[in-house]
């Protein structure tokens, strides 16, 4: 008795195609990836707010600096940048929050903590400081 191709054959149910499985895995990385962004995702006007800030902050730690013999202001103190020749009013971060300043032999460190003012985060919750690309004027 000879064996007849048809059974060997592999049965028609085990040879489906892969083309559901591709889909169902481009769809979840799609779906990952947007998610992905707009946890990423920075308001531009935010950014923009808080770069105006720190150049406005740096031009007048830079004056203070000059007025002061090359001292800063104390650490955490840009309260003493409200004289009319550097600032009217301390800005504040899109928050409402004040700035975090810091200064060391390295340099000047403005930040804001985002949102939930704590370090770290993503989104509306990252931090911005003026090493991210802002303008440096004081080293």
């Amino acid at each position: 008795m000879a064996a007849t191709p048809a059974s060997s054959a592999v049965p028609e149910k085990s040879r489906r195609s892969p083309l559901p499985w591709v889909a169902v895995v481009f769809v979840v990385a799609l779906v990952v990836a947007l998610v992905l962004t707009a946890f990423r995702h920075r308001d531009p006007e935010q950014a923009q707010h808080i770069h105006a800030d720190f150049t406005l902050i740096l031009g007048a730690l830079e004056r203070y600096r000059a007025d002061h013999g090359g001292q800063l202001p104390e650490e955490g103190d840009l309260d003493a940048l409200l004289v009319p020749r550097y600032l009217h009013a301390v800005p504040l971060d899109p928050w409402g929050r004040p700035y975090h300043y810091a200064s060391s032999a390295q340099g000047v460190f403005l930040s804001s903590f985002g949102r939930e003012n704590q370090r770290g985060g993503v989104g509306d919750n990252q931090d911005h400081t003026n090493h991210d690309g802002h303008q440096q004027l004081l080293r």
